[in-house]
């Protein structure tokens, strides 16, 4: 009901802007999970995840997260982004520096 009178009174463009600054506000969507749960569950953004699969984005996720430091995680990176670059490569699409597609065919995920 609240969504809808808003969105009348503001127009979509500034309903979404309004619901993303509230999601950011709090954090995203309440779960019932412990703190710590939810502190697992922040992912950072993967570098060129449109050319990998959930499972391979979920193994990378487990890699990054047993790395004992900050110097082995940059190296799980690097390594992550020469991979994804030479995917890249093979279906003729390129990874800009936020590494998100760009090209023909955007990627077609395997």
């Amino acid at each position: 009901m609240l969504g809808g009178m808003l969105r009348a009174r503001v127009g979509l463009v500034g309903f979404v802007a309004f619901s993303l600054l509230l999601l950011a506000a709090t954090g995203g969507v309440a779960r019932s999970d412990s703190p710590g749960q939810q502190q697992a569950r922040r992912y950072e953004y993967i570098y060129g995840a449109e050319l990998m699969s959930p499972q391979e984005r979920e193994a990378y996720r487990r890699e990054l997260s047993r790395a004992p430091d900050e110097p082995k995680r940059a190296q799980i990176r690097k390594r992550q982004r020469e991979r994804l670059h030479q995917r890249a490569r093979e279906r003729d699409v390129t990874l800009d520096d936020a590494g998100v597609v760009r090209g023909r065919n955007r990627g077609n995920r395997p």
